[in-house]
């Protein structure tokens, strides 16, 4: 008996968030990330968008991008990540090439995820999305 309550404690536990709630929780850590970070991003480099190409026709996805200068950033982005409870799941020597190494990160419980990407020089490149949303579960916020 006990087990089936906790089962059914963790299934209901793990509710995918609404678009609405995943974008407001994407553009905090975003505002956190940078904040804790000595990257120096310009406003004319950091974009909000919501629809993505790689999601089927008529879904939304919430996209945040900056791009800035840093020494040292990537492990301190890593970090910052990790401790916002983001799980490394692509490791970057699977996906570094001469000029760039790129680490991906993922909430288990937001689904959110970031790509750092470093660039030639103290360049960093951050991408934040949320999954593909349909319009069904877009307004299904609690």
């Amino acid at each position: 008996m006990l087990f089936c309550v906790g089962v059914a404690a963790a299934c209901t536990s793990a509710r995918q968030p609404s678009f609405e709630e995943a974008a407001r929780r994407l553009t905090a850590d975003t505002d956190t990330l940078l904040a804790a970070s000595t990257l120096t991003v310009s406003p004319a480099h950091r974009s909000d968008e919501t629809e993505d190409r790689s999601c089927l026709p008529g879904q939304v996805r919430r996209l945040v991008q900056a791009e800035g200068e840093a020494a040292g950033a990537p492990d301190g982005l890593l970090l910052a990540l990790q401790d916002m409870g983001y799980d490394q799941i692509v490791d970057d020597l699977d996906l570094r090439d001469e000029s760039t190494g790129v680490s991906i990160v993922r909430n288990p419980e937001t689904n959110l995820t970031f790509e750092l990407t470093v660039l030639d020089g103290p360049n960093v490149r951050i991408v934040g999305r949320t999954t593909c949303y349909t319009p069904a579960n877009e307004s299904t916020a609690p």
